[in-house]
């Protein structure tokens, strides 16, 4: 049976923006259908087109929507929502250093049904359709409750730490890697929404993270890793030493840990990390150098500006990486490091505080998540054949 809901405007983002280059229409604002209908069978999209072409094939009732703007859906590249009971509790604005000392020990604590599912339903609210979920102790959890939701998500099992099985012997696999809290993911799960993450260099063995990316390459899977969020980051890359250092002694790193002497995207590339398929979250603290190496791999960067803000660790050169042409993405990252998981407050805060424009705000909440994530069949434009699923664009957008 097939339904229909005009609205006054609708951005279909479809044709618009489909590489990140800068003189392809990243900057502009995508082209409106006005007085737009889509026409959806149940979930799946069957036609988008204007009213008058709407009455002329169909012979159906369009529910009116009224004076809003559709446009697809929001998809969140980068979140935790197994730390969701930590709203509130972290120590911003100090660093990093000192908010991870405040939320480390809350970290062990399980995720209560009542925090999730408030967070799934702060971010279907607002819009959002997919979640990219970092994971390794609640995943069904996770997945079940954003599915209630009727919203879809990637469960990212994160490699950290220096001690894996077969690490010592030169054996190690990727099954290895993944908890044994994966076995109660359900089948369609593992078939199409499992991969693994990298936690960061400094805190996940070098060996470790290759077989993960080695992984989700031959898997067909993304791969993301946390780079450059911090000064305390590089410092310990590049040097061994210094707070961070300290503190990571005494919980992750091994005794005969040895600094690789480099910064942290050359030694992302120096791993054989970066490529098209991988998404480096962060991206704070990136130098010429840097940006042009995550741009000769097709790196995308997923920006997380909100909570690089209120921990305080910096803030990530966003209009250098518009200008070099790279795959921008957004995410929320965690309520241990954010107020809310709204991406308008993270589009909000990109175009008040780096002036970006509207056009390449949209195109990072939509079009280029779906690619980042191999979901372009499903999501990221409204098209035939792709989910049923939309957004309303803010009346400040």
């Amino acid at each position: 049976m097939l339904n229909a809901i005009r609205a006054s405007r609708i951005l279909t983002m479809e044709g618009h923006n489909t590489s990140p280059r800068t003189d392809s229409g990243y900057y502009s604002f995508p082209d409106v259908i006005e007085d737009g209908v889509i026409v959806h069978s149940s979930s799946t999209i069957v036609d988008v087109l204007s009213f008058s072409d709407f009455s002329k094939a169909y012979k159906i009732e369009a529910e009116d929507l009224g004076d809003v703007t559709l446009m697809p859906a929001l998809i969140n590249c980068h979140n935790h929502l197994e730390l969701a009971h930590l709203k509130g509790k972290a120590i911003f604005g100090e660093g990093f250093e000192t908010w991870i000392e405040s939320a480390l020990p809350l970290m062990a604590n399980p995720v209560d049904a009542q925090s999730l599912e408030s967070a799934i339903s702060e971010m279907a609210e607002s819009g959002t359709a997919h979640i990219a979920d970092v994971n390794g102790r609640a995943p069904k959890a996770v997945y079940d409750a954003v599915t209630a939701r009727n919203l879809s998500c990637h469960i990212q099992f994160e490699v950290f730490g220096y001690n894996f099985p077969n690490l010592a012997s030169g054996t190690l696999s990727a099954e290895d890697l993944f908890p044994s809290a994966a076995d109660e993911l359900p089948s369609e799960a593992k078939k199409r929404w499992m991969t693994l993450s990298g936690h960061a260099l400094y805190s996940t063995s070098p060996d470790a993270l290759v077989v993960a990316k080695q992984w989700c390459r031959s898997s067909e899977r993304y791969f993301s890793v946390h780079l450059a969020e911090h000064p305390g980051e590089e410092e310990l890359l590049t040097k061994g030493t210094g707070r961070f250092k300290e503190q990571l002694s005494r919980r992750v790193l091994p005794k005969n840990f040895t600094p690789p002497q480099m910064r942290a995207v050359p030694y992302a590339k120096h791993l054989g990390l970066l490529d098209k398929s991988t998404i480096a979250v962060h991206c704070v603290h990136c130098t010429p150098d840097d940006i042009e190496i995550l741009r000769e791999s097709e790196t995308t960067v997923c920006l997380c500006p909100r909570s690089n803000k209120l921990i305080g660790v910096g803030t990530a050169p966003v209009r250098n990486f518009l200008e070099a042409g790279l795959q921008l993405t957004i995410g929320t990252d965690s309520l241990a490091s954010n107020h809310d998981l709204n991406l308008w407050n993270e589009a909000r805060y990109l175009r008040d505080n780096f002036d970006i424009p509207t056009g390449a705000l949209l195109r990072m909440l939509t079009i280029a998540g779906a690619k980042a994530l191999g979901i372009t069949n499903e999501l990221g434009t409204l098209s035939k054949g792709k989910r049923f699923q939309y957004a309303i664009l803010p009346e400040d957008f």
